[in-house]
């Protein structure tokens, strides 16, 4: 049988500023987290890296360009392959996003 009396203890809602945010985000994504591995690599494969090779091609990128473009898409590619938690998939991914897009604008401009 249930007790009828309410818990003594109250608990207050933790500050939500971005650190708690994004942990309470991380813990939920790692329910689906072949999902994000899965996507952080293809955009990385077939959006960016074409992107950046392009922008190399049209705009003359130096030979540092490519390898910080491959080293950066390593960057994601191996938290993906040693099966790592979305923790550390999700700022990888944005890491390479950021270096990915310097380097595109660097050419361009």
């Amino acid at each position: 049988m249930a007790t009828l009396t309410q818990p003594s203890v109250y608990t207050t809602n933790p500050s939500s500023n971005w650190l708690t945010t994004y942990q309470n985000f991380i813990h939920k994504a790692e329910f689906n987290r072949i999902g994000w591995a899965a996507t952080a690599v293809a955009i990385q494969g077939c959006i960016l890296a074409p992107a950046l090779l392009l922008a190399m091609f049209y705009f003359g990128g130096g030979d540092w360009q490519f390898l910080v473009g491959m080293l950066s898409f390593m960057l994601v590619l191996v938290p993906v392959l040693s099966a790592m938690s979305v923790k550390y998939i999700i700022p990888t991914f944005a890491i390479s996003v950021a270096i990915h897009v310097l380097i595109i604008l660097i050419d361009v401009l």
